[in-house]
């Protein structure tokens, strides 16, 4: 876990804003890490500014479409989250129903293409998270900023407690005891349901995905991800260079479901050993790793293996430094007022 040493005090930033103002906060930097993350280039089998990746259905203009659309719907789901009483898990029918709006605006705006409907269920979750955590229980004692980090991760996964237990292992029940093959059993279902990656990844691989990644608090994110980028920016990196060496510390770690249903396992392997073999050329930090990186879009592209999984967390990465930066800032710009009244 990373250790900052900036303190914030949020019950004084709460008094300082009414809760629509904090709510517009909370969606704006959603967007803003959504914009971040697709802008960041080179972006290895992914869309970014210069490339489709593996993509021949999207590109760069997609996914900005896509995400004005989506912009009203982050406030949305955070105000969501602050308004919901009760305990956590009861949120999340009534985010769900937001979300299936929220892929009707995405599809509207891109021609039925699939641009970030993993996003809309991580980003809501993270959104709903702060917006409950900051409003409605007003946890002043989360006066640092890693706790504030913490804290929203954990309040994730209060709001997700046992939705793999009760969306995907029933899954696994429904089919297996039917065909004396068990491979052949799942192969089939997975061929003859409409399931998503995820549930796809769940049945053949027994591999949880962003739902699993959501109940354990997001760990590669918190763990992993967002200590490497809150690192490289205090090197001075620019916060393209910092989100790409995040991004690279996602394919070492994260089991990624859209790269298992396009690639399968031998896909994730290669991904992991690219992205490790990245990392230990200095990654985005010295030249022969930037020159790999930009050598694995097109290797990456031409194996068809785009890890969209990955990118849907690197963008609650970016949202959880800036909001964390901007809990931070206002800090700041309280103590100068009271110390100049």
């Amino acid at each position: 876990m990373m250790t900052i040493k900036s303190a914030i005090d949020i019950e004084h930033w709460e008094k300082s804003m009414d809760r629509d103002e904090l709510i517009a906060q909370i969606g704006n930097v959603a967007l803003t890490a959504t914009l971040y993350e697709v802008s960041a280039a080179p972006k290895p089998g992914l869309v970014d500014p210069f490339s489709r990746g593996a993509h021949s259905d999207m590109d760069y203009f997609t996914f900005l479409a896509s995400a004005v659309a989506l912009a009203p719907f982050f406030a949305a789901f955070a105000s969501m989250g602050a308004e919901i009483e009760g305990e956590s898990p009861a949120l999340l029918p009534e985010l769900r129903k937001l979300g299936i709006e929220a892929e009707r605006a995405m599809f509207a705006a891109t021609n039925g293409v699939n641009t970030h409907k993993g996003l809309i269920f991580s980003m809501g979750l993270v959104c709903a998270a702060a917006g409950r955590l900051l409003i409605s229980k007003k946890q002043a004692e989360s006066n640092d900023k890693n706790a504030m980090i913490s804290g929203c991760a954990q309040e994730a996964a209060d709001i997700v407690a046992g939705i793999t237990v009760r969306e995907l292992v029933p899954l696994v029940k429904a089919d297996k005891s039917l065909v004396s093959d068990p491979i052949k059993a799942t192969n089939a279902m997975v061929c003859s349901l409409d399931l998503s990656a995820g549930e796809k990844s769940f049945v053949k691989y027994g591999i949880r995905g962003v739902r699993g990644e959501a109940e354990d608090g997001f760990p590669s994110v918190i763990n992993h991800a967002l200590p490497r980028l809150h690192s490289d920016l205090l090197r001075g990196m620019s916060w393209n260079d910092a989100m790409i060496d995040a991004l690279l510390v996602l394919y070492l770690k994260v089991d990624d479901t859209t790269v298992l249903n396009r690639g399968g396992s031998d896909g994730l392997a290669y991904i992991r050993a690219q992205a490790a073999a990245a990392l230990s050329r200095g990654g985005m930090r010295l030249k022969e790793g930037r020159d790999f990186v930009q050598s694995l879009d097109a290797d990456f592209s031409q194996r068809g293996l785009s890890p969209g999984g990955c990118a849907d967390l690197l963008a609650v990465t970016v949202f959880l430094e800036m909001l964390s930066n901007k809990w931070t800032t206002q800090q700041k710009a309280n103590g100068s007022a009271q110390c100049s009244s």
